[in-house]
């Protein structure tokens, strides 16, 4: 990469001061949630100053390696990446989890490595000159490369990053056109799956798959498959309902009713929420947070990082740190629009897609309109793995941004 694309007007400067920002408050938001009295949290900031270090390396690195490569080695990067989701679930539990790889001085996550190599695979696949949405059957592929990585990181489990798969590949499939009919009729099964909660709910949305049927003039011989599968997958919910493990299944009713069990699953959250609203709108101020000083917000350097920081700094901190993850999608968003190869417009969007998710979900599930599922928020909450990739797909971004112009 010659040093002068730099200081091109296609180097997104504002994408790079909105992540360094990002990444200088989750450092702060740390330090700050490790200053308890608990010796095992010692000394975590400068762990992550490490690896801001290495993936601001890896950044600079990702920018400069031109992404026909990314598209040349798609395939064998996603085929590494599920060997290594495999290799994975024979690995040594940490926290009844199968998440991690120990290599001795340093845990790694596949499932980390395996968002861009999926991302990768799906632009391609998506930006090929003969692939058109036309045909159900030609979704079979993408579809399949997607389920693949999703499966695998649900069994070890994780089930917010197996959602973040879901998330990237509906994002990319709208990208290349996929009407909102569609759209709807790839996500009914999902959603028949929640409705059979009740049988008037499950009724209320056949009604619905009815009345879509007529609104977007599908025909018969579509419909029927369509309405059958549906109705098929509906009926597996009890079946997935009792596959789940015992405390995702507390999850999900405690994020229904908070109240049924505060001091087991519901902790979280509630503690949360209290986290979140006592910080007002200034905050308590740095290192001054109770909630956090006194151990009663959990995994406050993780997954609830976002509460220690409200906590803190208040409704303007979280307004400001809302606005940064806010401009980096948005400049995002402006890469893939103007991105002329396509294999680079789909790999943007994808990227977006996944920083997006991260942040819609950790934050709500912070705020208790999400359940919890156990993700990390990009940038700030407390993980290598996880900071590097965000940092790699930023690189990756960034890339494309100083190549969007070229076919």
């Amino acid at each position: 990469m010659k040093l002068k694309m730099l200081g091109s007007r296609d180097f997104d400067l504002q994408m790079v001061i909105a992540v360094f920002a990002l990444c200088a408050i989750g450092i702060m938001a740390i330090y700050s949630a490790t200053q308890i009295d608990q010796p095992q949290l010692s000394g975590l900031w400068q762990k992550q100053l490490f690896s801001l270090g290495l993936g601001l390396l890896l950044l600079v690195i990702m920018m400069a390696v031109p992404f026909r490569y990314f598209e040349a080695f798609a395939w064998p990067l996603y085929i590494v990446s599920m060997i290594l989701l495999l290799a994975v679930l024979f690995a040594p539990p940490v926290m009844k989890a199968h998440r991690w790889i120990n290599f001795g001085f340093v845990r790694f996550q596949p499932s980390e490595l395996a968002k861009p190599a999926t991302i990768f695979v799906l632009a391609k696949i998506l930006s090929a000159h003969d692939f058109s949405l036309d045909k159900f059957w030609k979704l079979l592929v993408p579809i399949g490369a997607v389920l693949l990585p999703a499966a695998l990181v649900l069994v070890e489990p994780d089930l917010g990053t197996s959602l973040s798969f879901a998330a990237l590949f509906l994002t990319m499939v709208f990208w290349h056109g996929l009407s909102f009919g569609n759209f709807f009729f790839m996500v009914s099964p999902v959603l028949s799956m929640v409705a059979v909660v009740s049988m008037p709910s499950w009724i209320g949305f056949m009604a619905l798959m009815a009345g879509a049927f007529w609104f977007f003039r599908v025909r018969f011989k579509y419909a029927l498959p369509i309405f059958l599968s549906n109705i098929f997958i509906g009926s597996l919910a009890p079946a997935v309902w009792y596959g789940l493990k015992s405390y995702q299944r507390k999850r999900l009713l405690t994020f229904i009713n908070p109240d049924l069990d505060p001091k087991g699953a519901g902790w979280h959250v509630l503690q949360s929420k209290i986290a979140v609203g006592s910080g007002g709108v200034l905050g308590k101020g740095f290192l001054r947070g109770t909630q956090k000083k006194l151990s009663f917000l959990p995994e406050q350097h993780t997954d609830f990082i976002f509460s220690t920081f409200a906590e803190e700094f208040g409704f303007i901190g979280v307004l400001i740190v809302l606005l940064l993850f806010f401009w980096l999608l948005f400049r995002g968003i402006i890469i893939a629009r103007q991105a002329r190869n396509r294999f680079a417009s789909f790999t943007a969007i994808g990227i977006i897609a996944v920083i997006g998710f991260h942040v819609f979900l950790n934050i709500g599930v912070t705020l208790g309109i999400m359940p919890v599922t156990g993700i990390p928020l990009p940038f700030l909450s407390y993980g290598g793995t996880s900071l590097i990739t965000m940092l790699v797909m930023t690189g990756i971004l960034l890339n494309i941004g100083l190549r969007r112009y070229e076919y």
